[in-house]
């Protein structure tokens, strides 16, 4: 019940403040026109670019280490970004479960780790 009041209290206020923010005028301007302002100016362009720059090199340097991080898991051959391929020389081929369990069990397991969100299709 608390939850849901608090809930409907912050969305209400969020309503409130997006109300006020597009029709209050502060000055010449509302709050929502002074913030679109000041995010067309020269400066926060060049903020902008400048950000996309330094973040855009370090999220595909992530990326690629994931790749390649994966890549250690899975035979055979991973497309990298940009289309190109590694090959992963420490892959271990697939091997055959070792030993077999019974459709009851597997769907006791899966209720377990899923808490019964997983329906199996057997």
């Amino acid at each position: 019940m608390f939850r849901l009041l608090k809930f409907a209290l912050v969305l209400g206020l969020l309503g409130v403040g997006a109300f006020y923010g597009m029709t209050a005028k502060l000055g010449e301007r509302t709050l929502f026109e002074h913030i679109r302002a000041i995010w067309e100016t020269k400066e926060s362009q060049e903020l902008r670019r400048g950000t996309k720059e330094k973040v855009g090199g370090l999220v595909d340097e992530a990326t690629d280490r994931v790749v390649k991080g994966v890549a250690k898991n899975a035979p055979g051959k991973v497309v990298m970004r940009g289309g190109g391929t590694a090959v992963d020389t420490d892959a271990v081929p697939a091997q055959p479960p070792q030993e077999r369990v019974s459709p009851q069990d597997r769907k006791a397991l899966r209720n377990m780790i899923g808490q019964g969100r997983y329906k199996p299709s057997e």
